[in-house]
């Protein structure tokens, strides 16, 4: 018994000392995958935006065209981001800048916001199918970019989504397939007057839906629309 009790003390001495989880400090560098918006962004748009920080210094990139940017900067004495934008043109005739951007981060969602920006992380929230902000982005947007799409539900059970972006209005409306999908009539409506009309087959994927769409009666041959909910911030 006396020899037990030993070798416990000898291994209790020898233990390495755990140090105790902070309670307090900095906030964790934001890395990962962002949603941002700024001047040149516009209204119901989004760009995808790639962040990777690590001991207070952070890097990433974003294109949205005509423009291609790289991000760098750090963190400041008072826990502000500080941050070079330098933006290439991918066209002839537009000159490269850059400009430096002051981001303040909530430590709770990691959004972080500015006078011009404001990225919010892209998280990986459920993607089980609900009333709420979603995005959207489907074959022939620009690189990068998606479009917020707002879903509701009808007491039936019907789906209905509108959305809107450079000047051009749409809406769908979805019946419920099984596995959480759904088969959509969509319509888009221009300030000129131009109306587009089709349908769509989007099914349950790991970030939300995915599917084809077509134009008239065809729910494929076009492209590819998916649809992504995003993050809830509290």
């Amino acid at each position: 018994m006396r020899r037990c009790l030993s070798i416990a003390c000898l291994l209790f001495a020898c233990e390495p000392t755990r140090a105790a989880a902070p309670t307090t400090g900095s906030p964790r560098a934001p890395t990962g995958l962002y949603w941002g918006r700024w001047s040149d962004v516009p209204d119901g748009v989004r760009v995808q935006v790639w962040l990777h920080g690590v001991e207070g210094r952070v890097r990433g990139a974003w294109e949205f065209p005509p423009w291609r940017a790289e991000i760098t900067g750090s963190r400041g004495p008072d826990g502000r981001w500080r941050i070079l934008w330098r933006e290439e043109a991918v066209v002839a005739g537009l000159r490269a800048r850059e400009r430096r951007v002051t981001l303040t981060q909530d430590v709770p969602t990691g959004l972080l916001r500015g006078d011009d920006v404001t990225l919010t992380p892209a998280g990986a929230p459920s993607p089980t199918l609900r009333p709420g902000m979603w995005l959207a982005r489907w074959t022939g947007l620009p690189p990068g970019m998606a479009v917020e799409t707002v879903l509701s539900r009808e007491p039936g059970g019907r789906w209905r989504a509108a959305y809107r972006y450079q000047e051009r209005e749409g809406m769908f409306e979805g019946d419920p397939l099984a596995g959480g999908g759904l088969a959509i009539r969509w319509r888009e409506v221009s300030l000129a007057g131009r109306v587009a009309e089709g349908r769509g087959t989007l099914l349950a994927s790991d970030l939300g839906l995915l599917g084809t769409y077509g134009v008239g009666d065809a729910a494929e041959g076009t492209g590819y629309w998916s649809l992504e909910p995003v993050e809830v911030l509290r």
